[in-house]
């Protein structure tokens, strides 16, 4: 529950998604800013994101961690999803499910159950893998594409894994070695999946945290370029430079202009 104007933040170790049962979230999500959650939607926040946002209005919000979303059911696997991609146009930004009928009565049913007390794993388990079921019998295979589009590649394990540990690593070194790859190894591996080398990726990846950070937090930017590893605070202003076109203070100006 949250009530009117009231801060939320959340970081993703895993997958997740949030159920928008009630009221409206204006949210920050990587390079997404200003962002609507509405009441009715559902989206997936993946590992290694965080959001940051207020509530518009009293709010109810549902989450389910998604510990494997390498299945939708026995027989539908999520890369699976990807053939229907050459008949799609994918969107840019922020794709959102509706709450249909069916996963309406799927969520008020668990929040009976967890006001009743239950708070067995292996039920919270069981009910994960009736959700996956449920995306798939209720959902086109197109909903399900921009949906789960962040976490697709034609080898999820290897994906999966990048996601959820990337921001572990402070080099294409140290994340090798949490693959128990050789660099060279891991570096075909890892451009072979995401289509781009590894460095690159965890540069971008990088800055839309940085982004965010700039965007929806009060840290200082001295805080900020101590925790994602930069030697100064004039190193930091000149990766922002390069990367946002712009220095931290006029990215975190432009923020509160808009909110005046």
């Amino acid at each position: 529950m949250l009530g009117k104007r009231q801060r939320w933040d959340i970081s993703a170790l895993e997958n997740k998604a949030l159920f928008m049962m009630d009221g409206t979230l204006s949210f920050s999500l990587g390079n997404s800013i200003d962002e609507k959650l509405y009441k009715g939607k559902i989206l997936l926040l993946t590992a290694g994101s965080a959001l940051s946002g207020q509530a518009d209005s009293d709010s109810t919000i549902m989450i389910i961690r998604l510990h494997n979303t390498k299945q939708l059911c026995d027989c539908f696997s999520l890369d699976m999803l990807l053939r229907e991609e050459k008949n799609n146009m994918i969107k840019s930004g922020i794709c959102y499910l509706d709450i249909n009928e069916r996963t309406n009565d799927f969520l008020l049913f668990l929040d009976t159950c967890i006001s009743d007390g239950l708070k067995c794993t292996y039920f919270f388990a069981l009910k994960v893998k009736e959700f996956l079921y449920l995306l798939r019998a209720y959902y086109t295979k197109t909903e399900l594409l921009g949906f789960f589009y962040p976490l697709l590649s034609k080898d999820i394990s290897f994906s999966d894994f990048i996601m959820k540990n990337y921001h572990k690593a402070k080099s294409v070194q140290e994340l090798a070695d949490m693959t128990h790859y050789s660099l060279s190894g891991f570096q075909k591996r890892f451009k072979k999946v995401f289509g781009i080398s590894a460095y690159h990726w965890m540069r971008d990846a990088r800055a839309k945290l940085i982004y965010h950070q700039l965007n929806s937090t009060e840290k200082s930017f001295k805080e900020i370029s101590d925790e994602y590893g930069f030697s100064s605070p004039s190193h930091f202003n000149d990766f922002c430079k390069t990367t946002f076109g712009t220095t931290p203070g006029r990215i975190r100006n432009k923020k509160e202009l808009s909110k005046s």
